[in-house]
């Protein structure tokens, strides 16, 4: 992949080198925030919307990735323009309570995404060992801590482990395709036409569900921290390649997460809509594809949803590493902060599963969604605005056009969480 990367940037990897050994770390970010748009609410949602309306909310999952991918990139301009990450800009060019604000936000959410990927994980587990909830939310927490220790901090280390996670989701999913046989003809038709489905309720729930379970805070975070090294110290003829070069990283890895939340989708909707079997969960989902599709079909989805949740822990940890150095000017190791986010979100958790008796446990992951919902006004406000100060961003500072692009396209997603969050608390 990277080398695919430099050729669509129109570099060779080699003459990246020579002009300056950073630009060679500018590509692999991509992969780490590519995860992030897999993870068990993206599953929830995507099952939700193909079970219930068909192939009709294919174009909603497509624009929302298109509009994440706009972010990414921004986010990633911004980081390699400063050579800093947003946390510390954002600490820097914003009063102190806006600052404080984000912070708490951002940390609201990383531990958000550390309960929906253990939730994911635990059901993971039960659907593959029969393991208890409980067990399964322990166990997934280890695990990460496990995948973090053979790590050792190196970033290239966490890539590759990504990288492997990343391409067990996508092959299952290949898998699954194939066993699904989906009638394409009949996708492409269906996905031009999200009107129906928008103008039910539910419908409607679910297009602003994939919305808040796309476009994540964290990950902003976490992307313009793999970045923001890179950018010092270099000339504006190297920043802008790195720039370019980031660009297409970004633009390759959300395309492949944006494909395999595609084929959750159509999975869904060729094997699961219609089914005799109400499909709220991802439970009654493997139940379904085990009867539709083979065991051997529902083996794979849950061996799938496992990686998914796995490598998306991972990436939590990371972005909670830039939020802590950026907001308070001081790294927290990465296994303290694994340790320290998994025992906090594994009581959350657990505390929730014994209280409803271990039943609905897809209602967790709503809920993450709500938090993610509430927190990303505080990621994106202050990303724009960095982006459109040129005493900040310099002759890289982001041009009118796109600057106008991206406030309406903040405030529409700011409106539309808001009302995903109302509906969620007051209905």
């Amino acid at each position: 992949m990277p080398s695919l990367i430099f050729a669509l940037a129109g570099s060779s990897a080699s003459a990246t080198r020579k002009i300056s050994p950073n630009l060679a770390r500018v590509v692999g970010p991509g992969l780490l925030v590519a995860v992030g748009y897999i993870d068990p609410g993206n599953w929830a949602t995507d099952i939700a919307g193909g079970s219930g309306f068909g192939y009709a909310l294919l174009s909603i999952v497509i624009l929302s990735a298109l509009i994440a991918m706009g972010f990414q990139v921004l986010v990633s301009r911004t980081a390699l323009a400063t050579g800093e990450n947003l946390a510390t800009l954002t600490a820097r060019h914003l009063p102190r309570g806006v600052s404080r604000a984000s912070w708490i936000a951002g940390e609201a959410a990383i531990l958000a995404t550390a309960l929906a990927e253990l939730i994911g994980g635990a059901i993971a587990l039960r659907l593959l060992f029969g393991i208890s909830l409980i067990s399964g939310v322990a166990i997934t927490a280890v695990g990460t801590l496990t995948v973090l220790v053979v790590a050792r901090g190196r970033a290239e280390r966490h890539e590759k482990i990504v990288a492997v996670l990343l391409a067990v989701v996508a092959a299952s999913f290949v898998y699954l395709l194939f066993k699904a046989n989906p009638a394409w003809t009949q996708v492409a038709t269906e996905a031009a036409q999200p009107g129906h489905a928008l103008s039910d309720s539910r419908g409607f729930m679910i297009a602003l569900g994939i919305l808040g379970a796309t476009l994540m805070p964290h990950n902003l975070y976490l992307h313009s921290g793999s970045l923001a090294a890179q950018g010092r110290g270099l000339t504006d003829m190297s920043r802008a390649i790195a720039m370019r070069l980031a660009k297409m990283d970004t633009l390759v890895c959300l395309t492949v997460a944006m494909l395999i939340n595609a084929a959750i989708m159509i999975v869904a909707a060729a094997s699961l809509s219609g089914s005799l079997i109400p499909v709220s969960s991802l439970d009654a989902a493997h139940t379904a594809i085990g009867q539709t599709l083979g065991m051997g079909a529902a083996i794979v989805f849950a061996v799938a949803l496992y990686a998914a949740g796995q490598s998306s822990t991972i990436t939590g940890v990371l972005a909670g590493r830039v939020l802590s150095s950026g907001f308070a000017s001081h790294a927290v190791s990465d296994n303290r902060r694994a340790v320290i986010t998994r025992v906090i979100a594994a009581m959350a958790a657990i505390g929730l599963l014994i209280e409803n008796g271990g039943r609905d446990p897809d209602n967790l992951l709503v809920l993450s969604q709500v938090i993610l919902s509430l927190a990303l006004p505080f990621a994106l406000i202050p990303l724009t605005w960095l982006a459109m100060r040129r005493d900040v961003m310099g002759k890289f500072v982001l041009a009118r056009t796109w600057a106008v692009m991206a406030v309406f396209t903040t405030g529409a997603i700011i409106v539309l969480d808001v009302y995903l969050l109302a509906d969620t608390v007051l209905g």
